[in-house]
Order: C-alpha cells, then sequence, then structure tokens
C-alpha cells in the first residue's frame, strides 16, 4: 500500500456484494477507509465472513487492520501472508463476536490447504469474524452468505 502522510496516494473503489445487493464505494484515503469501516462493522455479526478480494496493494490488509480497531482491538494486527492465519480476541463481545479471524490466502493452492491448517474450524464460528484475503484461491470454503468486497485501484 502506498501511503504518504497517513493518506492513500491513488483511490480505491471497493464493491461490496451481500446476497445479491451490490454497493460500491469510493475511498480517497485510510480516512476515508476508517468511516466505511465504522459504517460496515455495524452490519457484522458472529459467523461473518468477508471475502476480501484485489490486487496486491489495494487495500484488503489496510481494512482488516482498520476494522480490528473499530472492534476495540488494541493489539498490532500482522498480514498473515506467511503464517496464513491470525486469531485475535476482541477485548468486550461486540454483537456477540468474541474474536477475529484473519486469513490470507494468497500463497494457498487449493481449499486443502487451507483445510490442513485447521481454518475450517473458524469460518463461521457464530462467535467469530473470519476475513479471508485471496478469496478466490479457496472458493470451496466460502459459506454462501460470505460478504464479498473487491478493492481496486482507480487510479496509479
Amino acid at each position: 500500500m502506498c501511503v504518504r502522510n497517513g493518506r492513500y496516494m491513488n483511490k480505491r473503489k471497493l464493491v461490496v456484494r451481500y446476497g445479491k445487493k451490490i454497493t460500491t464505494y469510493t475511498i480517497a484515503d485510510l480516512k476515508g477507509l476508517a468511516r466505511f469501516a465504522h459504517i460496515f462493522k455495524k452490519e457484522l455479526k458472529g459467523g461473518t465472513v468477508l471475502a476480501l478480494s484485489g490486487e496486491l496493494g489495494a487495500g484488503k490488509t489496510a481494512f482488516v487492520k482498520i476494522l480490528a480497531k473499530e472492534l476495540g482491538i488494541k493489539k498490532t494486527i500482522a498480514s498473515p501472508t506467511f503464517v496464513l492465519m491470525n486469531i485475535y480476541a476482541l477485548p468486550k463481545n461486540y454483537h456477540g463476536i468474541a474474536r477475529l479471524c484473519h486469513i490470507d490466502a494468497y500463497r494457498l493452492k487449493s481449499e486443502k490447504d487451507l483445510s490442513a491448517f485447521g481454518a475450517e474450524e473458524y469460518i463461521g464460528d457464530s462467535t467469530i469474524i473470519t476475513a479471508i484475503e485471496w478469496p478466490e484461491h479457496v472458493q470451496g470454503f466460502l459459506p454462501q452468505d460470505a460478504i464479498h468486497i473487491q478493492f481496486s485501484i482507480l487510479q496509479k
């Protein structure tokens, strides 16, 4: 992610698909992404799975970091690119949500790879929100009611 003075250098477009409902947002900077996360968190409940797609540097991990902060997580959120999955406890339940599971499927070849490290016990758990980056690598694990967010860079 290219950031200068705490702001994106390039605008982003977010396309949120939840069931048949599709909403598009234009995000100008990190403050705009934080405003989106603040409003979006109200839609979350335990068991929600977020499928976060987009090219490298489009803002997927930045969104998870901001969302975690919105949920009250004070711990530093690190990209799970090499460890594949990180679990964070919320300091207090938020609408029945006790933990955030952050999965990066970029290095995975198939759903079998995701299953190998026990991710299926977190995905869809009624006390957990699961954010999966690069969900196209693990389509078979996504529930039908997953919320898909496509991140796109508008200007380079």
